[in-house]
């Protein structure tokens, strides 16, 4: 009985063995392989007014992290100091052969201000698996035009406005309550609808 035994458990961890064996190197093929078309990154995101605001930091703007294939990878508050910092993985950029960098677009958002979209933010530039954008809202003014403010992208406006109706629908961001009447439609805001 006892032989039965001693060979059951050999036999036991030889195959043990063998799976994890087998799993590892699987495992490691596939981290391989993503690893040569993939960019681990953290972007740092820092929301402030505009420079003739004097560039004071807006805390609770919602970020919204955009991929090159159009999925939201990632959103976050920002904090009192007008920052946010979020974990995100990218499709290594063709355009760059030299480089393991990747792209995507940034959007924030805040209660007072209008929307803003940068089309180009770049992550893992300088291979230091960080990217970093700095984003200046506008005050919502009844005076101006109040709309999304965009760069680095040569989009017709309102091509540019279905963008961003279509990612706050998306997350389920609400409008903000604005009291004057001339500012329609609202712009959004980072809170969630409750459906």
């Amino acid at each position: 009985m006892k032989k039965i035994s001693v060979i059951f458990l050999l036999l036991l961890l030889s195959l043990t063995t063998l799976l994890y064996v087998n799993w590892e190197s699987s495992t490691k093929a596939k981290l391989a392989n993503t690893n040569e078309s993939t960019v681990l990154a953290t972007l740092s995101a820092k929301v402030t007014t505009t420079f003739e605001e004097h560039g004071t930091p807006i805390s609770n703007a919602q970020i919204i992290v955009i991929n090159s294939l159009g999925e939201i990878i990632g959103t976050e508050l920002t904090n009192s100091d007008g920052e946010a910092k979020i974990p995100v993985t990218v499709h290594k950029d063709p355009r760059f052969p030299m480089k393991k960098m990747g792209e995507v677009t940034v959007i924030a958002v805040a209660n007072g201000y209008n929307e803003h979209i940068n089309f180009s933010v770049p992550i893992n530039e300088f291979s230091d698996n960080t990217g970093s954008v700095s984003i200046p809202l506008w005050k919502i003014d009844p005076n101006r035009r109040n709309e999304p403010q965009f760069i680095h992208g040569s989009f017709h406006r309102l091509t540019v406005f279905e963008m961003l109706d279509y990612y706050a629908e998306k997350l389920r961001l609400k409008r903000q309550t604005i009291k004057e009447d001339s500012i329609s439609p609202a712009p959004w805001g980072p809170e969630l609808n409750s459906r």
